[in-house]
C-alpha cells in the first residue's frame, strides 16, 4: 500500500494465523458455554492493535515458533489495515463481554459470532473486512488512493507496488478470445459492482467476468486474492498482465490503458 509515512510492512501470514485461532476459539467458547473467551480474545487483539504484533500472543507465537519454520512469505503488508480490524474486533468482542455480564447470553454470542465469521473469512481467503474499512476510511478522510498492481512481465510504473513473478495464465474456461478482466468479489462488497460498470464502460471491447470469491476458492489462492475487488487483466491468450488489488488500482490501471502508457491489452 503506497504512503510516505508507510510503517515497516509485515508478513500477512500473522495476522491470519491470528484470526484463524480466534475463529476457532469463539467457535469452541460457543458449543462450550465459554463465555469468557470474549474478554479473553478481546484483550489479545487488543495488544496486538494498540501494541503492535510484538505484544499480542498468538502474533508473536506466529514470529517466535512458526514463522522461522516457513519458507519466506510472497508477499508483504501494511500492518495498519489488519492492525485497525483487530481494534474493530475489540469492540465487538467488548460489547459481547458486556452483554454477558448484563445476562443476554443471545446478544453476547451473537456479537462474537460476527467475529468469529469475519475472522475465518479473512483466515481462509485472505479477504480482510476490517481492513477494507480503514482503506475506505483513509480514502474519505484524505482522497488518499490506495494502490497496489502487480504485473507478470515485471514492467512496472511510478508509485505503484510492484512484484516481479512468473508469467501466470487464467484457466482455460475463463479464456475468450479477448482482452478479459477477472473480477473477485465477495457477497457484501459495496463497491464492487461500481468497479464492474467502470470497467464495461471504458473498455467496451474487452469481456468483464465476475467470480465470487466463495465458489472460485482456490483460483483465488493461487492468485494472492486478498482484498475485494481484486481484478486479473489477461490478454486475449490468458497471459495475466496486471492483478489490481483493490478500486482504487483498477481505476488507476483504467486511467493509464485511455491515455495508453500502461502495457497493450
Amino acid at each position: 500500500m503506497a504512503s510516505t509515512t508507510a510503517p515497516a510492512p509485515i508478513d500477512p501470514r500473522g495476522p491470519r494465523t491470528n484470526q484463524a485461532v480466534l475463529a476457532c476459539a469463539m467457535v469452541l467458547g460457543f458449543l462450550l458455554g465459554a463465555r469468557w473467551v470474549a474478554p479473553v480474545f478481546a484483550i489479545v487483539l487488543g495488544l496486538g492493535a494498540v501494541f503492535g504484533s510484538s505484544y499480542g500472543p498468538v502474533l508473536r507465537f506466529f514470529q517466535v515458533v512458526i514463522k522461522p519454520r516457513l519458507a519466506p512469505p510472497a508477499e508483504l503488508e501494511d500492518p495498519r489495515p489488519p492492525r485497525f480490524a483487530a481494534a474493530v474486533g475489540v469492540i465487538f468482542l467488548t460489547a459481547a463481554s458486556l452483554a454477558f455480564a448484563a445476562g443476554s447470553d443471545a446478544l453476547g454470542w451473537t456479537l462474537a459470532l460476527i467475529v468469529a465469521a469475519l475472522a475465518a473469512l479473512a483466515a481462509i481467503s485472505g479477504i480482510c473486512v476490517g481492513c477494507e474499512m480503514y482503506v475506505l476510511l483513509i480514502r474519505l478522510r484524505g482522497g488518499v488512493r490506495v494502490v497496489t498492481i502487480d504485473r507478470s512481465t515485471g514492467h512496472g510504473a511510478t508509485a505503484r507496488d510492484i512484484h516481479h513473478g512468473g508469467d501466470l495464465t487464467v484457466p482455460a474456461e475463463f479464456r475468450t478470445g479477448s482482452a478479459t478482466w477477472l473480477v473477485f468479489t465477495i457477497e457484501y462488497c459495496a463497491v464492487c459492482p461500481r468497479i464492474v460498470d467502470e470497467i464495461r464502460a471504458r473498455r467496451p471491447d474487452d469481456v468483464v467476468q465476475v467470480l465470487d470469491v466463495a465458489d472460485h476458492t482456490e483460483l483465488a489462492a493461487t492468485h494472492r486474492v486478498r482484498r475485494a475487488p481484486t481484478v486479473l487483466r489477461a490478454d486475449p491468450d490468458g497471459l495475466v498482465l496486471a492483478r489490481l488489488s483493490g478500486a482504487d488500482a483498477v481505476l488507476a490501471e483504467l486511467d493509464l490503458l485511455g491515455l495508453g502508457t500502461s502495457q497493450p491489452a
